[in-house]
């Protein structure tokens, strides 16, 4: 008798690295959660769109956040000590260089009140677990274009002619 299978939780992800013009050359992506088969399943979804860092719960997150920029951040809003919610209110209040940095909020818990909770402290998105994960990577390279927009700077439009320090010369009229 042949061994059971399994869905593949990887449907629909690409199996090779996005091509160039897809990857985030410097997108460092924090993928926060308590659960360790989570928190990985997660960054191994997303490791093509960036580097990946992970924090096992709040209090590590929090650490990290303090010490350099963000892209994107997933969190996990229910998690032992240090929740989410206490992440999100300190991106709120004393961001710092993470301010504006988009969150995604995955997690359990339906509640409406944890999703308006969530959406008004800091959170872009709201997904529900179990998360299909081609949904997260999509959301999330779609963010990254976003932010990186906003981070590039708009050249500035082409001048058609340099100014001169000469008026035109006079021309003489002509009776």
């Amino acid at each position: 008798m042949p061994a059971p299978r399994y869905p593949d939780i990887r449907a629909g992800l690409p199996t090779r690295p996005y091509p160039c013009e897809h990857r985030f050359a410097v997108a460092c992506i924090l993928v926060i959660d308590d659960d360790a088969a989570i928190r990985g399943m997660f960054a191994r979804a997303l490791r093509p769109l960036g580097d990946i860092e992970e924090a096992n719960g709040g209090a590590p997150a929090l650490r990290r956040l303090s010490a350099r920029k963000f892209e994107l951040v997933v969190l996990d809003l229910h998690m032992p000590l240090v929740d989410g919610f206490c992440v999100l209110e300190s991106l709120s209040t004393k961001g710092g260089m993470n301010r504006d940095t988009p969150v995604f909020v995955v997690t359990a818990d339906e509640s409406h009140e944890a999703r308006i909770r969530a959406l008004r402290s800091h959170a872009i998105f709201l997904l529900t677990k179990p998360v299909h994960l081609a949904t997260l990577v999509s959301l999330a390279e779609s963010a990254l274009k976003k932010a990186a927009a906003r981070a590039t700077p708009t050249p500035p439009a082409p001048v058609d002619r340099l100014p001169s320090d000469r008026s035109p010369p006079d021309r003489a009229k002509k009776d």
